[in-house]
């Protein structure tokens, strides 16, 4: 393996990743302990990543470009892993922008591998997060999607009412939580009409549908639907709000370029 190039900065395994990387790369397909110390070192507990993380994005590709099925699923999950905690303290922003042409490759083969109609279940959804993520939405990609028993709380764009929003069991509805009452004042979401999604919702949606997610679809039609304010009864779209208030900024001069890679 070539010389193991990382500046010295941020937080990261500096010395451990270089023989565990070589022993991924002497057997990518099956050598599970082997890629489960990559992820530890890389993406520990899959949400806290290092400078080092970035640093092995392109022999994740390179892996990726393989061709053999379980290691390009491996390296493609393991890789939006990584791209997912962007944001996070780790000291490394000129390395993610020297390595946005593979960040952007990666995105490509996700894609791609997305169409294919092989894919199991749980490798599905993990590379349905990472193309997210190499979308720049860290929310949606690290978001658990659970429309059985699902809250998010947000505010009224309008009048800045602290509004519960319930998709699951328990109803699909707007809210003011009371600490006695429980959610009052409920008001029954609308909606979206799949046709009408955009954007990242839209490709959300539509691969969802592809993938088999029948469940994950419709709760997506409501999560991108319209919430009414208990208060105000002014209506906004839940996921835009919700996106809002809870993806990480993407400053103007920051590492991730608008709409991602």
């Amino acid at each position: 393996m070539g010389e193991w190039r990382l500046p010295r900065y941020g937080r990261g395994p500096y010395d451990e990743v270089p023989p565990v990387l070589e022993r991924v790369l002497r057997s990518p397909s099956h050598d599970e302990e082997a890629w489960r110390e990559l992820w530890h070192l890389l993406a520990t507990e899959g949400l806290t990543v290092s400078a080092a993380g970035f640093a092995a994005l392109p022999h994740l590709r390179d892996i990726a470009r393989s061709g053999e099925t379980v290691a390009v699923d491996r390296a493609l999950d393991l890789a939006g892993a990584i791209v997912a905690g962007v944001h996070q303290d780790h000291g490394a922003d000129e390395l993610v922008r020297a390595v946005a042409p593979v960040i952007a490759e990666l995105k490509r083969m996700i894609t791609r591998r997305l169409g294919d109609g092989d894919l199991a279940p749980a490798t599905a959804m993990a590379l349905f997060r990472a193309r997210l993520a190499c979308a720049g939405s860290s929310l949606w990609s690290l978001t658990e999607f659970d429309f059985e028993d699902g809250f998010y709380t947000v505010d009224c764009p309008h009048c800045r009412l602290r509004v519960t929003i319930a998709i699951g069991d328990y109803g699909r509805y707007s809210a003011y939580r009371d600490w006695d009452h429980g959610d009052v004042r409920r008001r029954p979401l609308r909606r979206a009409d799949p046709g009408d999604l955009d954007g990242l919702a839209a490709w959300m949606h539509e691969t969802a549908r592809a993938l088999g997610f029948a469940e994950l679809a419709e709760g997506l039609t409501w999560l991108f639907g319209r919430a009414e304010c208990p208060d105000c009864a002014c209506t906004f779209v839940v996921g835009d709000q919700y996106a809002a208030e809870n993806e990480p900024h993407h400053a103007i001069d920051g590492p991730v370029p608008a709409g991602g890679w």
